[in-house]
């Protein structure tokens, strides 16, 4: 024996309802995709056709209805395809570029504290020889030659700048 139906007054079911509303809200997004105007004008052209060449328009038909699923599953296939090659390449870039980050980024911080190691040498150089330059005891226009404590030191100031040497006082005599 069925099971019990309940029904409104009206006759109808509450499956019958929701097919309804369904229905309904099929209809009325297909009329926002497509005006009623522009499906009537399709309609009509499509049985003007069907009514002038019966025999081609039944082979279209057919071909649609056999071969539109197949045609329908392959174009699925190969937007899912796309789309998972996509976010595969996505994600193995990001995941390469993040290990690339964790070796530049020691890197960048080992080479950073070099260069600032040899700017401050260099900073630093300079200031003694700035400061040497400019508390030299004595100045000099020619060759100069100091004895001091066992050695002999020569300096010669020149259009080529200054230089010297420090001879043992043993050896120069």
């Amino acid at each position: 024996m069925p099971a019990a139906v309940e029904h409104d007054g009206n006759g109808s079911t509450p499956g019958f309802k929701r097919a309804s509303a369904a229905y309904s809200y099929a209809q009325r997004s297909l009329d926002r995709a497509i005006p009623p105007s522009s499906r009537q004008n399709a309609y009509d052209h499509i049985s003007a056709f069907a009514a002038a060449r019966p025999v081609l328009f039944s082979l279209l038909v057919a071909q649609a209805l056999l071969s539109g699923f197949p045609v329908l599953l392959f174009a699925s296939f190969s937007v899912s395809c796309l789309v998972f090659a996509l976010g595969a390449a996505i994600l193995f870039a990001l995941f390469w570029t993040g290990v690339a980050l964790l070796v530049l980024v020691p890197t960048l911080l080992v080479t950073a504290s070099i260069g600032l190691l040899v700017w401050a040498w260099c900073v630093g150089g300079f200031v003694v020889a700035r400061w040497l330059y400019h508390h030299a005891p004595f100045g000099a226009d020619a060759d100069v030659q100091v004895k001091a404590g066992g050695k002999q030191v020569n300096f010669v100031k020149d259009e080529n700048g200054l230089d010297g040497s420090v001879v043992d006082k043993q050896t120069a005599e």
